[in-house]
């Protein structure tokens, strides 16, 4: 079996030369993030799989509103670095409570799976991340600012390890249950 080589994206006539090197060379970015949630796997899975509820607990990540429905859902959401990110989303496959896929496209291009599975009396996530930074000024300082973006990630993906686990529980039975 041969070297796999990345292969190179289609560019339409508008698009330079400098664009094409940049976009081979930027690559994909892989982050693969696992926690526990002390909440029920399927108010886990609920939560996240509805995009909608992320302003809601994912702050200050996401600061306005995500617009659409249960499966399609377009976003507008920044980290700690000066720039707003705009992504469009959609639900491909969803097994609840135990997995779902999204396709996304817009400044970020790619995919996100998303696995539930019980793990000592509480719900183990982990997010399989998969995306190509499309938006320009991204693209050109990916090849000397990657860690700088994988840090912004990993600070956002901590807001989401303070906010998801509070939020699932009280939309769970059980966080119901204790409210009564």
């Amino acid at each position: 079996m041969g070297t796999r080589w990345p292969q190179a994206r289609r560019h339409d006539v508008t698009s330079t030369a400098s664009d094409a090197i940049i976009g081979f060379v930027a690559g994909e970015y892989v982050f693969v993030d696992e926690w526990d949630v002390d909440a029920p796997q399927e108010a886990v899975f609920d939560v996240l799989a509805d995009a909608r509820t992320y302003p809601d607990w994912w702050r200050p990540v996401y600061p306005l509103a995500v617009e659409g429905d249960e499966t399609v859902t377009d976003h507008r959401f920044k980290g700690k670095l000066p720039y707003t990110l705009r992504m469009h989303a959609e639900m491909v496959s969803s097994e609840r409570p135990h997995r779902f896929e999204v396709r996304v496209d817009g400044d970020l291009r790619g995919k996100a799976v998303w696995t539930f599975t019980p793990h000592d009396g509480k719900t183990h996530v982990r997010w399989d991340w998969t995306v190509f930074a499309d938006r320009r000024l991204l693209r050109y300082l990916t090849p000397v600012l990657r860690p700088l973006f994988r840090w912004n990630h990993n600070w956002a993906v901590a807001r989401a390890r303070e906010g998801l686990e509070p939020y699932a529980r009280l939309h769970s039975g059980a966080g119901q249950q204790a409210r009564a």
